[in-house]
């Protein structure tokens, strides 16, 4: 099958290449600047230069396009154009191109910032989004236009992702990780909490290679995130015992509601179970 993936050279997009093209999948690996990661010894990748804001000329045909780039608060570049370019113009582009090349399915990488604020104990898809910041709109609207076009497309709203590379100061998970690895102080907010709002490349990448195979018509938004939330003290417990840290942890009391993501909707509909959050977090330690 041929996979185009935009945003190859992020983290994210850059896991997911890997675990496609040794599932034996032609990748077409899509980035806009300087390549620094072209030395991946893989036959089946492809690398390809594309300026996703503008009409892009593919001559191969593409089976399925997972849209990663985005722009969000941690980009390099992040003026409200960048957000524009890359969240929602790099999207019609694509989906323009998907009809040419009569691509089976779109694959658009979204998050739970388009649900905004939140303000119930357990989030689902039904949620009504308020108060979004930049990101969040225009995830939405990217969202949104899909249900306008002729094409089979899936949007999955992400929490946070942990990846293969480590020394990275996002998600928020991982930040902390790193902390009591190194044995600096945490402070954390809500440690009596459950949390699941985490998920990782290699659970993604298993949630993909069943979708593109079962061939169904979706179009359809969807929450992945692991599954059986733990309370924070567990996981900072966990953390703390595999690394042996001599970490301070400084509990902060904060108003902002604590939440957990249902996966009940993509459960339900692909019969697919994320691992639980404590398998994902040990599993990325």
């Amino acid at each position: 099958m041929n996979i185009l993936v935009s945003g190859a050279q992020g983290l994210i997009g850059f896991d997911l290449i890997n675990i496609l093209a040794k599932q034996n999948h032609k990748v077409f690996a899509i980035y806009r600047f300087k390549n620094k990661k072209k030395n991946i010894n893989l036959k089946n990748l492809i690398w390809k230069k594309i300026d996703l804001t503008k009409p892009i000329d593919i001559k191969n045909k593409i089976d399925v396009i997972i849209h990663c780039a985005v722009i969000h608060e941690f980009s390099k570049n992040k003026k409200i154009q960048d957000y524009i370019d890359t969240n929602i113009l790099s999207l019609t582009n694509l989906v323009e191109y998907a009809k040419k090349s009569e691509t089976k399915l779109i694959i658009n990488f979204s998050t739970i910032a388009a649900f905004g604020e939140i303000s119930v104990k357990k989030l689902n898809e039904n949620y009504i989004p308020t108060n979004q910041n930049i990101l969040g709109i225009t995830k939405q609207l990217s969202e949104n236009y899909l249900f306008t076009q002729p094409i089979n497309f899936i949007n999955i709203r992400f929490p946070g992702i942990l990846c293969s590379k480590k020394n990275t100061s996002r998600p928020w998970l991982q930040t902390m990780i790193n902390k009591l690895k190194n044995n600096n102080l945490v402070k954390v907010h809500n440690m009596n909490s459950n949390f699941n709002n985490v998920i990782d490349t290699e659970e993604i990448g298993r949630f993909i290679v069943g979708i593109i195979k079962n061939k169904k018509k979706i179009r359809d938004t969807f929450i992945l995130s692991a599954s059986k939330p733990i309370k924070l003290k567990k996981i900072i417990k966990l953390i703390k015992n595999q690394y042996s840290s001599k970490s301070k942890i400084v509990s902060i009391k904060r108003n902002k509601n604590s939440f957990i993501l249902s996966n009940n909707k993509i459960c339900k509909k692909f019969n697919f179970f994320p691992l639980s959050t404590e398998k994902i977090i040990m599993r990325n330690l």
